[in-house]
């Protein structure tokens, strides 16, 4: 699978190299827009790994990234309706739309599960780290009852010491 900056790099190439899209030896109109669109969505992309290395942000870059990637196709279609006008030329506009939004598609699944990834990760930090501290106090508890040479009870009303048996009543302290 090629990642979004290889996509970008592979739809400049067909804007620079690929079939005319006007008349042969001419740029189409919307071509400098097209690679505007492009640039913003490269630096777009650029800040929003900078800013996802962080973690805690993925979920808001993910939704960002979705919803400029949204805005960017909107804007490439309406772009790309008023500007051609030639029935070949729309055709094959509306196959390469169709092929950037299951891109698209694709790549926000990857970003989603990734996000899930790093959330499952830190859970599991978190539960070991749970379980590192249960285990700490339960240890402690364990010393606590052998230096009082007694046994502890944790019942509903809270810690209480059993009297040994020597006059063969629970106490409460």
């Amino acid at each position: 699978m090629l990642s979004i900056t290889e996509c970008l790099d592979r739809l400049e190439a067909l804007l620079t190299s690929g079939p005319p899209w006007y008349l042969p030896g001419r740029r189409a109109p919307w071509d400098e827009e097209v690679r505007s669109v492009l640039h913003r969505l490269r630096e777009a992309l650029s800040a929003d790994a900078k800013r996802a290395a962080g973690g805690a942000e993925a979920e808001t870059i993910l939704r960002r990234a979705q919803d400029e990637a949204r805005r960017i196709v909107l804007e490439a279609e309406d772009h790309a309706r008023r500007a051609l006008e030639d029935g070949t030329l729309a055709r094959a506009a509306e196959q390469q739309i169709q092929q950037l939004r299951e891109q698209a598609v694709r790549e926000a699944d990857e970003t989603r599960r990734g996000a899930d990834m790093y959330a499952l990760s830190v859970l599991e930090r978190l539960e070991r780290e749970v379980a590192r501290i249960l285990s700490t106090v339960q240890r402690g508890k364990t010393v606590l009852m052998e230096r009082t040479g007694s046994r502890m009870s944790m019942g509903p009303a809270g810690p209480s010491r059993l009297d040994n048996g020597k006059a063969g009543k629970v106490t409460v302290s």
